[in-house]
């Protein structure tokens, strides 16, 4: 009975404890309040704003990745692309130089209709200052025989002197042992174009008649005289005049329409029967 005395006047005790503490919360200054909950608040706020910064740089992170494997790829089908792009432009290249070639081709079959052309390409080019020649992949085999023609589409290059089964050779109009008769534009006169020495790029005109009128720039063509030149294939063009005491003794210098530094390929000027 005691006990149970005891234990009432404990609970009584407890509840007026605690309505006198609920009397006391609630008449407390808000400003006391604040700083009673703000160091909760502040503490939670924290591991909130941690949280969100942990999530959102794994997001980040996984949006880079996502990004850098997306990049990979589109790198692989660039990279296939560009591979297809320069196997088209090598085989474009290759169209336009033989596009090329049949124009050039083309070019001199037009000059030279009364003629079977034989196309070829200089193998060998033996030059120094007194021999100028070069040897050609066309030969007995192809039809070939001494006292051809030797063109490209820009003019004259020499003829053959001696042939074998698969090759030519052919002595330039630049080699000092070459003589061609030629023709200069504004004139029906002729005169002799011979090679010259120190030089690949052109040659010497003399014998030029006394009322002719030359001037730089003018186009010489080929004669026709001396039985081995069919008429009016270009020579190349006057660079030079040199007048001398003696009018006749006059010459000039014509740089060659072909480039003989860097020639490749040719035409042999074959009679057709």
């Amino acid at each position: 009975m005691y006990k149970d005395n005891k234990s009432g006047k404990l609970g009584i005790i407890i509840t007026i404890v605690i309505l006198i503490c609920l009397v006391i919360f609630t008449n407390l200054d808000n400003n006391i309040i604040d700083k009673i909950v703000n160091p909760f608040t502040k503490a939670t706020m924290s591991i909130q704003c941690a949280y969100t910064s942990v999530v959102n740089k794994m997001t980040k992170d996984e949006a880079y990745f996502s990004s850098l494997e997306s990049a990979k790829v589109q790198y692989e089908e660039l990279k296939k692309e560009n591979e297809k792009l320069k196997d088209e432009n090598q085989k474009m290249i290759a169209i336009q130089a033989e596009n090329k070639t049949l124009k050039e081709q083309l070019g001199v079959a037009e000059n030279y209709l009364s003629y079977e052309l034989v196309p070829g390409y200089v193998i060998q080019r033996d030059f120094s200052n007194y021999s100028k020649v070069i040897v050609i992949n066309v030969g007995k085999k192809d039809g070939i025989e001494n006292n051809m023609t030797v063109v490209t589409d820009k003019g004259l290059v020499g003829y053959v002197v001696s042939v074998e089964d698969n090759s030519s050779k052919v002595q330039t109009i630049v080699d000092t042992a070459s003589a061609v008769s030629c023709l200069i534009s504004n004139s029906e006169k002729s005169m002799v174009t011979r090679g010259v020495l120190d030089s690949n790029k052109k040659i010497k005109g003399t014998y030029i008649d006394n009322d002719v009128v030359i001037n730089e720039g003018d186009t010489i063509y080929s004669s026709g005289i001396g039985g081995i030149y069919p008429k009016n294939i270009c020579i190349g063009k006057i660079k030079e005049i040199v007048n001398t005491q003696n009018k006749t003794n006059r010459y000039v210098y014509v740089e060659t329409a072909v480039d003989f530094d860097n020639l490749s390929d040719i035409v042999v000027l074959k009679k057709q029967k």
